[in-house]
């Protein structure tokens, strides 16, 4: 695709999901990364790598819609991560730190024990809440057949990322798992 024609796409998708579109580029996204949104500031951008034209179009309209769609914070914040989620673990995480304060008469160990109970086990919950809202959101306006087909192909070739791209995708739940999360939303 032309960088005229990934432009039109994104405004199409854009005007779907009732969002304002993001800027593209083409660009070097991360290693095993074809298309990625950053974020700058209030604004977005999505960059498309030299590999995402070898992708199947299936495949590079649901990385766009993905994309896009992530690229409206409100509707992510909002429908990421429930309020009750928030606050059980932060109750979790309060109970596990709180006694460290006595312990060690200070708050420095309770500190880093919150932050380390956040790092593992909060951010993964936060994340795979984020992702499946997601998916909902890209299959509601696009259509489940070609979420399905995006989530087949890339557990058939997964990205092969490195670094701390390689650690959040570890992190998040299996293409097997989101198709099979989505399945039952919209039969």
């Amino acid at each position: 695709m032309s960088m005229d024609e990934l432009r039109l796409r994104v405004e199409e998708l854009s005007q779907r999901f009732g969002i304002n579109p993001p800027d593209v580029v083409h660009g070097e996204p991360p290693q095993g990364a074809d298309c990625i949104l950053k974020r700058r500031g209030k604004n977005s951008l999505i960059v498309i790598g030299a590999g995402f034209d070898t992708l199947p179009r299936q495949v590079q309209d649901a990385d766009l819609a993905w994309a896009v769609a992530a690229s409206d914070r409100t509707r992510v914040r909002k429908e990421g991560v429930s309020a009750a989620t928030s606050l059980g673990l932060g109750a979790v995480i309060g109970l596990v730190a709180a006694p460290l304060i006595f312990l060690f008469s200070s708050p420095i160990p309770a500190a880093v024990v919150a932050l380390i109970f956040f790092i593992m086990i909060g951010m993964p919950i936060m994340m795979r809440q984020q992702i499946y809202a997601l998916d909902r959101r890209v299959a509601e306006v696009c259509g489940k057949e070609m979420l399905h087909q995006a989530l087949t192909y890339w557990q058939e070739h997964p990205p092969r990322m490195r670094g701390l791209y390689r650690l959040v995708l570890k992190v998040q739940p299996s293409m097997a798992k989101r198709a099979a999360r989505l399945a039952p939303a919209n039969m």
